[in-house]
């Protein structure tokens, strides 16, 4: 299994088709135009390898805001799916700490992860990994709600709704097949998950949660600091 962080301006056409490939086996209403723009609006991109072929990837953008409190940069996450046969794999979450903990270590004002989620799976990653981000089950965190408000509308605008958290697109947008999406029952006893499945109820449909969380390394929990170290990564970017 190999993993690697690479740029986006390093992809040939091909490995852009491949990671469409992937993307078209588990999602409805896929677009490959849509897909290449949304890739190429990107910085980095994610890769998970089994043998000669790519199983999981995760696309991700960095830029700078002006927050209700001052100057952060954003770590925005962009299209994500992995092979369900690899769902057992640390891999690809490992992978994205190894890209905070590069950025944290670059000077530059706070660093925040800003997460669509239209999966519970992807949702899940945040209370795995991070003791503190918003919107939680529990209602922890409040005041990182503007920050997460600001970012979503300043990418969405109106397709926002900043009272549910959830952003609807107005024209049909992928998402995740019944077999990918579906939540099982049995995983509804996780107060998260529960949370997720509330807050979003039309996830199966494309509608994503917006959702904010501090990128310091102390925010991390001990899971997800056990999971980046023992995470190999290569890196092309």
């Amino acid at each position: 299994m190999n993993t690697e962080i690479c740029s986006v301006n390093h992809l040939c056409a091909e490995e852009e088709r491949e990671l469409f490939r992937l993307f078209d086996l588990f999602y409805a209403n896929t677009d490959e135009s849509r897909f290449q723009m949304d890739l190429h609006e990107k910085d980095w991109v994610i890769r998970l390898r089994s043998e000669d072929r790519v199983v999981g990837f995760s696309t991700q953008k960095l830029f700078p805001f002006s927050g209700p409190d001052g100057p952060v940069r954003i770590l925005f996450s962009g299209d994500t799916i992995v092979h369900p046969d690899f769902w057992d794999r640390i891999h690809l979450s490992g992978a994205f700490g190894h890209l905070v903990f590069q950025l944290l270590d670059q000077p530059g004002p706070p660093l925040y992860w800003f997460l669509i989620s239209k999966g519970f799976r992807t949702y899940r990653f945040l209370p795995v990994f991070f003791h503190h981000f918003f919107p939680r089950y529990d209602a922890k965190d409040p005041h990182l709600k503007p920050l997460r408000d600001l970012v979503a509308f300043s990418r969405f605008a109106n397709e926002f709704d900043p009272e549910t958290g959830l952003i609807e697109f107005r024209q049909q947008r992928d998402h995740a097949l019944p077999s990918v999406g579906h939540i099982p029952e049995n995983r509804l006893s996780d107060p998260h998950i529960s949370f997720f499945a509330t807050a979003n109820p039309d996830h199966v449909a494309g509608v994503e949660l917006a959702c904010i969380c501090p990128l310091v390394k102390e925010n991390i929990t001990r899971c997800g600091d056990r999971v980046i170290r023992r995470t190999p990564v290569s890196w092309n970017a």
